[in-house]
């Protein structure tokens, strides 16, 4: 009985308790309501703490989890940045008509961003609108000198007109701000190629494949260059590292074919031809030229030397 009764009186205790507790908090709840003030920080705290979560996805690669945060904290607060930030994942996920609209909102809200300038330019450059693109970047490098991606950009566009030397001025000075970087040394030998510099553009070249052993498009453009030299042989030997065997000798051939060897082409090309007798068309027309003995009249189908925009 004494149990029972110790028993009893500790579960009317445990109910008054609970019924102070709930008047406490009832009494909080009608009398400390959030000013506007007050609701707006914390709705703002919110949206970065959003943005935030964002980044985090972003940077473990989530780009679908990062656009949802960043759209649902730009619906919070516009803000230039955030949507130079939801750009930049469209862009990484090649939704490129939903990049340029981010971007140009950025710009919007804040003409200075030159971020969203850059951006912008080098997505009309790969559309080849290249009046919007140098717009975009020129006005990205007025604002902050030293972005060697629109360098890179403006570079690429001189090329496309012929402008070579001013091209090599555009890769010196991203190469100024970013002198590790393979592409842009291989992107400044192609323009010393074009311009007929080979001698400089073979330099650009290896110094790129220095800085990245496995950067194949540097790779290629070398075997190219010594092969326009007519050092055949070595240029084989470099572009089997990053071509398949019947390309490499085709490209080989055909250059052989436009030096006017016309011996060596088609040793060459009869070589391509019998790795991939079946499916390498190009081989087996540039064989033709060099058995009907025109290389010199023709020149063959020769392949192209490349760039990275």
């Amino acid at each position: 009985m004494k149990n029972k009764h110790m028993r009893s009186t500790l579960i009317v205790g445990r109910i008054f308790a609970w019924l102070a507790l709930s008047l406490i908090v009832s009494g909080c709840a009608t009398t400390g309501t959030l000013s506007e003030e007050e609701m707006a920080a914390a709705a703002l705290l919110e949206a970065e703490q959003t943005m935030e979560a964002g980044d985090a996805a972003a940077r473990r690669g989530d780009f679908e989890q990062a656009l949802v945060l960043y759209l649902k904290a730009v619906s919070a607060e516009e803000t230039s940045e955030r949507w130079f930030r939801i750009g930049a994942i469209c862009t990484r996920l090649d939704r490129t008509n939903r990049a340029i609209q981010s971007y140009l909102r950025a710009i919007e809200l804040d003409p200075m961003h030159a971020g969203a300038r850059e951006a912008v330019g080098l997505e009309y450059l790969d559309l080849e609108d290249e009046d919007a693109a140098r717009t975009h970047l020129t006005a990205a490098l007025e604002l902050e000198p030293d972005r060697w991606r629109a360098h890179n950009g403006l570079g690429v566009l001189a090329d496309r007109r012929q402008d070579y030397a001013a091209a090599i001025e555009h890769y010196e000075a991203a190469l100024a701000t970013n002198a590790e970087s393979p592409m842009l040394l291989n992107n400044m030998g192609y323009s010393r190629y074009l311009a007929g510099d080979l001698d400089q553009a073979a330099r650009d070249f290896f110094r790129a494949t220095e800085l990245n052993a496995d950067y194949a498009p540097a790779w290629g453009n070398l075997g190219l260059i010594y092969a326009r030299r007519a050092w055949y042989t070595d240029a084989l030997s470099i572009l089997i590292r990053v071509r398949d065997l019947p390309v490499a000798y085709n490209d080989v051939g055909s250059i052989a074919l436009r030096n006017g060897d016309v011996v060596e082409a088609e040793q060459l090309l009869s070589e391509a031809v019998r790795l991939s007798p079946t499916y390498y068309e190009v081989a087996h027309r540039n064989l033709e030229l060099a058995r009907a003995r025109m290389g010199r009249q023709t020149g063959g189908t020769d392949p192209r030397i490349s760039r990275v925009p």
